[in-house]
């Protein structure tokens, strides 16, 4: 047997615990408010497509305020009891006797420290070793020193025969476009990485569940 084998025992197991609540067993408030929220962006979208730019600002601002609204409410402490209670509690019971269940199908010991301790240490190793988006990291930054300077001295060659005025304009087209360029990075290399390496995120819910086996499940000594 090998980590590998347990890790996929654990994905496996993993997959028969839902994790999100059926929109039935939602609170009554929860089901309004998703209700409202998906209505408001379509008849929102639906504003900025006909051309109603002030209606669909106005109607993104009211959604804005019932967001808030929700907020209050759901954070008030009888609907966080009831959720911890109803929802949050089973959950964690049952994820946590998946873990127990996994590691014993394979001979481990979910109450020692060590073995716990082992194990996050070897789903560590693991993790880097598939982590293809940093081995690609290195020739990213060899490309943009070398695109770097070749933009430098186009945005030169092109401020220098250009006006006052157009300098200005090509200056703030520029910072849009930087802007624009890095949210879209930023808003991408998550969806990238995910795509490209599937299971890092499956490897920090085993090492959280590990932590967790740790807090309440190894023996107190």
């Amino acid at each position: 047997m090998r980590f590998c084998d347990l890790f996929i025992s654990y994905k496996i197991a993993l997959k028969e615990i839902k994790s999100t609540i059926p929109f039935m067993e939602l609170p009554l408030y929860r089901k309004v408010f998703m209700v409202i929220f998906l209505a408001g962006i379509l008849i929102s979208g639906i504003f900025f497509v006909v051309g109603w730019r002030m209606a669909a600002t106005v109607l993104l601002l009211l959604w804005v305020l019932f967001l808030l609204g929700f907020i209050f409410v759901d954070t008030r402490k009888k609907n966080q009891q009831k959720m911890l209670d109803e929802h949050y509690k089973p959950y964690s019971e049952k994820r946590m006797k998946m873990a127990v269940d996994v590691l014993k199908q394979y001979g481990l010991d979910p109450g020692d420290v060590e073995t716990i301790d082992r194990l996050i240490e070897e789903a560590k190793y693991a993790q880097e070793e598939c982590d293809y988006v940093e081995t690609l990291k290195k020739p990213v930054k060899i490309l943009g020193a070398m695109i770097i300077p070749i933009v430098a001295f186009i945005a030169k060659e092109i401020s220098e025969a250009a006006s006052f005025d157009e300098r200005i304009l090509m200056a703030m087209q520029a910072i849009i476009v930087i802007i624009l360029f890095f949210s879209l990075v930023f808003l991408l290399i998550p969806t990238i990485k995910e795509f490209l390496y599937f299971d890092y995120n499956k490897y920090e819910e085993f090492m959280y569940d590990m932590r967790q086996l740790k807090i309440f499940h190894t023996d107190k000594k």
